[in-house]
């Protein structure tokens, strides 16, 4: 199965794992849930789709390599201890609590919250000292006379072992022990979590072309391994995004650090200057804000499958980016609106306003390193509650400076700034709905609006997770229009009604 399909059943287990009866107790009795196991090449997402889960339960993810696991981390450490039995004092050798064990109570208590996944990874590469305790872990969830606590879910991850020569095999009875899920690399499927992590347009047109590029290990010489994973893929997207920002050049030796296969490197970097060529002869930013000429539109007309391909992600690459601002904007939006109720309503009772932002950004704080801890929030979410530490703390600032703590004067500051707030998240709105537009008029000037490119843009648009979102929400007459489909209404509830005056009237203030 795919990645994706691990994912949902690894999903589907724990909820069930975590149900409860009438009486709060779980429902399947923690020596009866079955570890799930993971099997899968290296680099495919396991431990990414985890983190996923994570997020969207709502549970602490803990995680570990048991590769790199001994007996004193997680048996614990033996200790002498006295012990009375049948009236005679005795010393008995007992264990302390194991790291893991440890860390999960360190976890909850940490993040207050009680229910997580205990994450295992290399579970088939533990040491030989480690083994025979095993089968009682899978089994029991007990390390020395600890077991892990209620609501901990175990899952488990390791690779087969044509790619890691560590690795033990399971006998019967350990295997009798497990959920297995054993999972294969998918180009499509990773290209979904492409869209969502914004990785390099380059790369995802790279390949649309080359999809056999995408995942390759061969371990066949010892002393040249060819080594390209989906984690290298994502890797090298990050670097290539923080080069391009700091102008510095994305070279092939850069590229051979991360596609350690030569002729998949050397052949992403030619296409990668390839792509750099058709973003200065095209212009993508200009095409989306209209700026549409006849020159583009010709040239387009008879470019190859290579350059069509990368206009497309040009284009996608910016209208997706755009979508992606206005989605956190409105969420952010959203989540700060009550904040800024609540310190207008104190500061109108007679608080001071420094005291009450400032217990918002401690509290916001607070929360988002919960969150961290417990690993349930998204890299898009923690943008999202660091934009409203960053608003909060600005608007701290001018409070204190310029409305001098003053309820007149803080109010008004408050006021025009969540205006400003909504200003920009509707420019920024308007521009992602001219820029799709644009998109549209320009693809079918080019390719004709029943095109095999325009066909190509459409499920584009459908696969990548943030126009999918936007689309719904905003609605787009040339979407449907094109898609040959009846125009949905927007799902969109108006942000921009959003006011921090009745707040003031509901506390008897003008």
């Amino acid at each position: 199965m795919t990645i994706k399909d691990a994912k949902q059943q690894i999903l589907n287990a724990i909820k069930a794992y975590l149900i409860k009866d009438e009486f709060g107790e779980y429902r399947i009795s923690i020596e009866h849930q079955r570890p799930v196991f993971l099997l899968g090449a290296p680099g495919i997402g396991k431990t990414a789709i985890m983190e996923q889960i994570a997020q969207e339960t709502g549970i602490n993810l803990v995680s570990y390599s048991m590769a790199h696991q001994t007996r004193e981390t997680s048996m614990g450490l033996p200790v002498i201890v006295t012990r009375n039995f049948v009236g005679a004092d005795v010393q008995v050798s007992e264990y302390t609590m194991s790291e893991i064990i440890a860390n999960l109570y360190n976890t909850m208590e940490a993040t207050g919250i009680k229910e997580g996944i205990l994450f295992l990874d290399e579970i088939n590469c533990v040491s030989e000292t480690l083994a025979p305790i095993m089968l009682q872990f899978l089994q029991y969830k007990i390390f020395g006379l600890h077991q892990i606590p209620p609501g901990w879910v175990l899952v488990t991850a390791g690779n087969p072992p044509e790619f890691n020569k560590s690795v033990n095999e399971f006998d019967i009875v350990t295997w009798d022990r497990f959920k297995k899920v054993e999972c294969q690399p998918d180009f499509g499927v990773w290209k979904e979590y492409a869209y969502y992590g914004g990785v390099h347009p380059a790369i995802i047109a790279y390949l649309e072309l080359h999809p056999d590029h995408y995942y390759e290990i061969d371990a066949r010489d010892r002393h040249n391994y060819k080594i390209v994973t989906a984690r290298a893929w994502e890797d090298l997207s990050e670097m290539m995004q923080l080069y391009e920002e700091d102008s510095i050049p994305v070279t092939l030796e850069l590229i051979g650090q991360y596609l350690q296969d030569p002729d998949i490197s050397g052949g992403f970097f030619a296409f990668y200057e390839k792509f750099n060529a058709f973003r200065e002869i095209y212009d993508p930013e200009a095409i989306l804000d209209g700026q549409i000429t006849q020159q583009a539109v010709d040239r387009a007309a008879q470019a190859d499958t290579e350059e069509a391909i990368a206009l497309l992600n040009l284009l996608m690459d910016g209208v997706t980016y755009t979508m992606r601002t206005c989605i956190q904007m409105e969420k952010m939006i959203r989540l700060i609106h009550p904040k800024l109720e609540d310190v207008l309503i104190k500061i109108n009772a007679g608080l001071s306003c420094r005291q009450v932002i400032s217990e918002h950004i401690m509290e916001t704080q607070k929360n988002l390193d919960k969150a961290i801890r417990a690993r349930i929030i998204s890299p898009s979410n923690k943008k999202i509650q660091h934009w409203i530490i960053h608003n909060l703390e600005a608007y701290l600032d001018k409070c204190t400076n310029e409305g001098r703590d003053n309820r007149q004067r803080c109010t008004i500051i408050i006021q025009n700034a969540f205006t400003n707030l909504l200003n920009g998240a509707k420019n920024v709105t308007n521009q992602s709905l001219i820029g799709m537009k644009n998109m549209f008029t320009f693809i079918e000037a080019a390719y004709g609006g029943d095109s095999n490119v325009m066909k190509k843009l459409l499920a584009e648009l459908t696969v990548n997770c943030h126009t999918t979102d936007f689309i719904k929400k905003y609605g787009s007459e040339e979407f449907y229009k094109f898609a040959g489909q009846p125009a949905q209404p927007p799902t969109y509830n108006n942000m921009y009604e959003l006011n921090l005056t009745d707040c003031l009237l509901q506390s008897g203030e003008e």
